[in-house]
């Protein structure tokens, strides 16, 4: 059996597990809603939600309840208004780390700096960030992409999304400053959880035969420790439960990293580590 080690800090992150609280305290209250989009990337807790009465929308318009709840990753200032529009309350699970990226963006773009966002164009947390620089900003992740855009001579602001990886955030700020700005200005908007658990992540992957993260395979933050996983461990694999593990991949393995992204339940990471310590390794 192999040994499996687990970091110090798994699972749900901050905002998630506040946006999860927040839902909670309505529902002791009786007070049933809507979310605007999945309240976390992860299938078995919106699963347990839809089961309680608690349906995802996509369009505030589909909603058939009062009140609404904004996930962690936010929305941008005209979700908001029309939301109000409707008539309907607004239950606000925003993440801080996320406010601070959207007030971060507003303040560059209000200073007259050429905004960049550093992270995926269709992200909602990114749709957010480019809804509060009132569409000012340019989404970039790769250098090329940053060498589209002329700042030369140009106040130049920099903010991310808060999942994003620190080494595409040095891209961007080496692209942008081969350009020779005028100026450029670097908000830190990543989230200080995800950099202690991408750290962690990437020292476990370095110390060990295997590694398994656990999460929603279309959740940003669980792919941004699968590839951190990777680049260090010749072994690596996502999976969203238990019942994904193969036997073949712990062959001759004598130790296993686990870890879970910030919208996986603590009880999943556990049941893998549960399960791969009962796994015959030997050939």
């Amino acid at each position: 059996m192999p040994k499996v080690i687990l970091p110090d800090e798994f699972s749900f992150c901050f905002g998630v597990e506040r946006a999860l609280e927040i839902a909670k305290k309505y529902m002791e209250k009786g007070e049933y809603f809507d979310t605007l989009g999945e309240i976390i990337h992860n299938p078995h807790v919106v699963a347990k939600f839809e089961e309680k009465g608690i349906h995802v929308i996509n369009d505030p318009e589909k909603s058939q309840k009062n009140k609404i709840l904004i996930r962690s990753h936010g929305v941008p200032p005209d979700i908001v208004e029309k939301i109000k529009n409707l008539g309907k309350d607004i239950i606000d699970a925003t993440c801080p780390f996320v406010k601070h990226a959207h007030e971060s963006a507003r303040k560059l773009v209000d200073e007259g700096y050429c905004l960049l966002i550093v992270g995926k164009k269709q992200h909602p947390e990114v749709i957010g960030i480019q809804g509060y620089a009132r569409g000012k900003g340019h989404v970039v992740l790769k250098e090329e992409e940053v060498d589209k855009i002329n700042l030369k001579g140009k106040k130049v602001g920099i903010v991310s999304q808060t999942t994003m990886l620190l080494a595409n955030v040095k891209t961007v700020i080496d692209a942008a400053l081969k350009q020779n700005p005028k100026e450029l200005r670097y908000i830190n908007t990543r989230c200080s959880t995800t950099e202690r658990r991408q750290n962690a992540t990437r020292e476990l992957a370095k110390k060990v035969d295997a590694m398994v993260i656990v999460g929603g395979k279309h959740s940003s933050n669980t792919n941004r420790l699968f590839e951190i996983a990777r680049q260090h461990c010749k072994k690596a694999y996502l999976v969203e439960s238990y019942k994904e593990l193969k036997p073949e991949w712990f062959l001759d393995v004598e130790t296993v990293g686990v870890t879970g992204g910030a919208s996986t339940p603590p009880e999943d990471v556990l049941k893998v580590k549960e399960t791969i310590e009962k796994i015959n390794t030997r050939r």
